[in-house]
């Protein structure tokens, strides 16, 4: 499980976030910068970047296409 979480979300802070991985086994916690609450209308962009990194996260940790 992967949480993202934008550094400026303030109804789910990056602090929420990751203690929320923490707490899930195999949990993993990435911080957005420049990204609120809602990254995919923010700044698509961006938050695409983050998307695909936790997708290829996902591939490397299971070995199924993300």
């Amino acid at each position: 499980m992967i949480m993202l979480t934008g550094d400026y979300d303030y109804l789910t802070t990056p602090e929420d976030g990751e203690r929320t991985a923490k707490q899930i086994r195999g949990g993993e916690f990435i911080e957005m910068k420049d990204i609120g609450h809602f990254p995919m209308s923010e700044n698509y962009p961006r938050f695409a970047q983050y998307l695909k990194h936790a997708l290829q996260r996902i591939e490397e940790r299971t070995g199924l296409p993300g």
